[in-house]
């Protein structure tokens, strides 16, 4: 690392350095019919417009046979009926990706993010500004042209500063190793073994109970791994196994069973594009009454670039959660909640360091009371422009 600094401050690097930074700005307006979420309305007052400024920096520096990547931003978001909620966002990543000769390599890297969290899963009329902050490193030891081992480390952490929602605060570490079989055209097929523990450091209060509860967790996954190159076209990802979840107290929230995730990237023509995904996992779930549960659902999208100027895209995505209430938490109705959300858009490269964009969205939830999710119906309408210096 101290050669890679000093290397940076060598005339010649400044020079190629100029290069490789490349500062942007943006400047939004949007429309959303029920900016908070509420449960089904046609009420002209959930509705709001607000206007958001961005300015960033990306960084990509190539030294040998390293790669630096960085990149930060900020963002002004100003509402104009729901001045409250009015917030300044962080964004921040950076990542270096090493090799070391002909057979080890991998990435370490750290990212943050200071948003305003989402009214769909929150129903508080207040700020709420959720960070997102993340460690990794991982390593790859190719021993044979054909096999190469890995193991990685990555530590997440949650965070929410309204003080009626800091019981969500969470940590998730996760550690994991395996192996990879490297076939001829670069398609990997390989298992790989996982931990992850949740920590909450706040506990969180059982109302059937009366007892305040460690809603921390660890969880065990066994599963293969396949990167597929099947075509020339066409990209399969696989990541599924048997995962095993355990809780800290009240363990007959336990559950075990099969988690997967099947990713497809199809590019049949040069300016056409889709990929589809279908998904069962287990996962956090931030509430009251719960904080797991079991997420099944599926995703299709398409990119279409008919000229270097044009690019259309669109989405439809489909998500059912089953949740797990905690222990003595009975007369729930609804413990399951299922989400629907279409979305299009379309971005003109109007010169060559400037972009105009239009993007639109409908979405749907029919919400839990186990969960303390809304049923609601929400759709918008965006406008950006980029500008790339």
């Amino acid at each position: 690392m101290p050669l890679i600094i000093s290397g940076l401050f060598a005339p010649q690097a400044r020079a190629q350095i100029s290069d490789t930074i490349h500062p942007y700005a943006s400047v939004g307006y949007s429309y959303d019919d029920n900016l908070l979420r509420r449960e089904n309305t046609n009420n002209v007052d959930a509705s709001d417009t607000y206007t958001t400024l961005v300015a960033g920096v990306a960084l990509e520096r190539p030294i040998g046979r390293q790669l630096i990547t960085a990149s930060a931003r900020a963002s002004k978001v100003a509402f104009d009926k729901n001045s409250e909620l009015d917030y300044t966002g962080k964004d921040a990543a950076g990542e270096w990706k090493w090799q070391l000769g002909n057979h080890l390599s991998g990435h370490a890297g750290i990212s943050y993010s200071e948003s305003l969290a989402s009214f769909a899963d929150f129903q508080v009329a207040a700020r709420n500004i959720r960070t997102d902050t993340k460690r990794y490193v991982d390593g790859n030891w190719l021993f044979h042209p054909s096999w190469q081992v890995h193991a990685g480390y990555t530590n997440e952490r949650f965070g929410f500063d309204l003080p009626s929602q800091q019981y969500n605060n969470r940590a998730e570490k996760t550690a994991e190793t395996g192996f990879d079989y490297i076939a001829g055209n670069g398609s990997t097929f390989g298992l790989v073994v996982r931990r992850l523990e949740g920590d909450y450091p706040t506990l969180g209060f059982n109302g059937a109970t009366g007892r305040f509860v460690d809603n921390g967790y660890k969880q065990d996954e066994l599963k293969i791994n396949v990167n597929w190159a099947a075509t020339g076209v066409t990209q399969v990802t696989f990541l599924g196994g048997w995962v095993k979840r355990r809780h800290n107290t009240e363990t007959q929230r336990d559950d075990s069973g099969a988690n997967g995730r099947v990713i497809v990237n199809w590019a049949p023509l040069g300016h056409t594009q889709f990929n589809g995904m279908i998904w069962r996992e287990f996962g956090a779930a931030e509430g009251t009454l719960i904080n797991s549960a079991l997420s099944t659902g599926a995703s299709i999208g398409a990119n279409w670039t008919p000229t270097p100027k044009m690019t259309y895209n669109g989405t439809l995505r489909y998500e059912k959660r089953d949740f797990e209430p905690l222990t003595g938490v009975t007369g729930l109705t609804g413990l399951t909640d299922t989400a629907r959300t279409a979305s299009a858009g379309v971005t003109y490269q109007a010169w060559r360091q400037v972009a105009l964009s239009l993007n639109g969205f409908i979405t749907s939830r029919d919400g839990s009371a186990a969960a303390a999710t809304s049923s609601f119906r929400a759709k918008g309408l965006s406008f950006n422009a980029t500008v790339k210096f």
